[in-house]
């Protein structure tokens, strides 16, 4: 969505509250939560009321958002933010807002993102590209595999289509080919490097057909490349290299983010994150 577009519907929060009941976020009430009357009214600002037992209410009552006090203009405002990627810390001063609140509101609209992630079960198709990398500050010692402390990530992506990757325990021939087994449909051409790991696949000829590349003598062999793998590292490396170091508890999150964003590129990414965060509990 555009920032004007964004704008207009913040301009006031009933128009705010309309856009938000639109997607789910916000409760439509068409009867009493409290005596379940039809009699229900809506008054003044964003409030509901009963006319039968007098009660009144926030549409906010049973949404994800009714344990926060965010105006519903400034949550439109916020999303936005988030979706160019400005920083929490910067948010915060544009908004005044607190840190805290801020951080607050990114850390769910990350995890709205991973669970809306998580639940796609689609798996990838047609030609395939497979890589592992590793993620984590600069240390002294060895570099890539190897490298002590490092997070390790294994990634399968389509050729111009989806990527989908995750945090792996370690990067032995097992952990792969379980990954790759759940993640690509049978049939598939899968290609990767000269990693040993992946000598496992040449037993699976009957599940994909595996071509590899030796990227000490080329980088392409004419189909033959993992650049599409090797190119969404660089993006995600890339944009976490701006936060400065990201706890290994929630570094899934923003890989998680980071995926979805790939994925989604072409896409209003905007109504996207509002309506995963339907999904923070």
């Amino acid at each position: 969505m555009e920032i004007m577009k964004v704008v207009q519907l913040a301009i006031s929060e009933e128009k705010a509250c309309a856009y938000l009941q639109s997607l789910g976020l916000l409760r439509v009430y068409k009867e009493c939560p409290f005596c379940g009357s039809w009699r229900v009214g809506w008054i003044r600002r964003c409030i509901y009321k009963c006319y039968k037992c007098k009660r009144e209410w926030s549409p906010r009552l049973g949404s994800v958002l009714e344990k926060t006090r965010i105006n519903y203009s400034r949550l439109l405002i916020l999303v936005k933010l988030f979706e160019l990627e400005v920083s929490a810390h910067r948010a915060s001063k544009e908004l005044g807002m607190s840190y805290s609140t801020v951080y607050s509101f990114y850390r769910k609209f990350r995890e709205g993102i991973y669970k809306c992630v998580k639940a796609e079960s689609k798996q990838l198709g047609g030609e395939v590209e497979a890589d592992e990398s590793y993620f984590g500050g600069r240390r002294r010692g060895k570099r890539g595999r190897g490298a002590v402390g490092k997070i390790h990530v294994f990634g399968i992506i389509e050729r111009e289509g989806a990527v989908k990757v995750e945090v792996v325990p370690d990067v032995r021939a097992e952990t792969l080919l379980n990954e790759i087994k759940e993640k690509v449909k049978r049939g598939s051409i899968i290609y990767t490097d000269q990693y040993r790991a992946y000598d496992t696949l040449v037993t699976h000829g009957d599940y994909f057909q595996h071509l590899r590349i030796n990227k000490e003598q080329r980088f392409v062999n004419g189909k033959v490349y993992i650049n599409g793998i090797e190119g969404f590292w660089s993006f995600a490396k890339e944009r976490l290299m701006k936060f400065h170091g990201i706890s290994s508890k929630y570094f899934v999150y923003y890989l998680k983010e980071l995926e979805f964003r790939y994925n989604h590129r072409n896409e209003d990414l905007y109504t996207l994150i509002l309506t995963s965060f339907s999904l923070v509990d």
